[in-house]
């Protein structure tokens, strides 16, 4: 029988499912993770488990008080946890106890990306077509960007404090956090843009579903090169401590990418999921990239050197 709840992370563990090879059966690992769901909601802390839990994947907190899926996340200069959510709020959390901090009101939509700018304001971007600029300190609005014909889907904050944002069209646009004015439209893709990545030295990365990578002069916003390699749209982009590009995409596959000579470094993909990959961030202190799937699953992936 399983014990207290308190254990069931040690117990998990120890039941894991392997083949005589030591890796996990994926039949097996279902019903483990299901008899434990089961004996969460017993014990009265109903919680999601994920498909594969490691003991460096221990869950340490749950934070509950969005009403609605929560789209965004951001770590402030304070060290507060910013969420942006469906329900149309932005919630401050001290991560030291957990506790609910702050909550941000004045989007008439699903919030779906957040930012942090260089002087600490939280940019914020909703289905209502707007970006929005917050003082986190006082958790007063600061600034209104208008100037989208639809949705915005993401954010990236330029070394300067500019701000590139996307929506559900084929333009990427460049405003001046300092004065909230719309300073450029990039255009170039011949599709939607679905993400957004920014290198250092500012140079902006962009994927589309048009299944290629553009990247942009940070000076005078024009197409510097194009990627191309994916067979699938380029949901998510990650910029290396190296100066690499690695890139997620519809066909299943992530790349890895030089962009001084706008290649992939290799002809075959550095990794094959099982679904779409919708998601990737680097982990520089283990160092370890980690992609997220439509399946729900998320992968940790030593990387190649240069």
């Amino acid at each position: 029988g399983w014990s207290g709840l308190e254990q069931l992370p040690s117990q998990l563990l120890a039941r894991w499912p392997t083949d005589p090879l030591g890796v996990p059966t994926d039949a097996a690992a279902t019903s483990l993770r299901d008899q434990a769901s089961t004996q969460l909601h017993k014990a009265g802390g109903l919680r999601p488990l994920t498909a594969s839990l490691l003991a460096d994947e221990a869950l340490l907190r749950t934070l509950t008080g969005h009403r609605d899926n929560v789209r965004a996340l951001a770590l402030l200069p304070d060290m507060r946890l910013a969420s942006g959510s469906d329900d149309g709020t932005i919630k401050l959390w001290d991560t030291a106890t957990g506790q609910l901090a702050a909550t941000l009101e004045g989007h008439s939509d699903c919030v779906n990306a957040i930012a942090v700018l260089p002087d600490g304001r939280l940019a914020s971007g909703s289905e209502d077509g707007t970006i929005k600029l917050w003082d986190p300190a006082s958790g007063q609005l600061a600034a209104n960007l208008e100037g989208h014909p639809g949705w915005v889907f993401a954010l990236a904050v330029f070394p300067d404090g500019r701000l590139a944002s996307r929506a559900n069209r084929n333009t990427i646009k460049l405003w001046e956090a300092a004065s909230g004015q719309l300073a450029a439209t990039l255009e170039g893709h011949s599709h939607p843009v679905i993400a957004l990545a920014m290198f250092p030295d500012g140079q902006l990365a962009s994927g589309s579903w048009d299944n290629t990578i553009k990247l942009w002069d940070p000076v005078n916003g024009h197409l510097a090169a194009t990627l191309e390699g994916h067979s699938g749209s380029v949901n998510a982009l990650a910029v290396l401590p190296d100066g690499r590009l690695a890139s997620g995409a519809g066909d299943r596959t992530i790349k890895l990418w030089d962009p001084a000579s706008a290649e992939p470094e290799s002809s075959q993909p550095q990794f094959v999921a099982d679904a779409a990959i919708t998601a990737l961030a680097f982990l520089p202190a283990t160092p370890t990239l980690v992609a997220g799937d439509e399946s729900g699953r998320l992968h940790w992936l030593r990387l190649p050197g240069p």
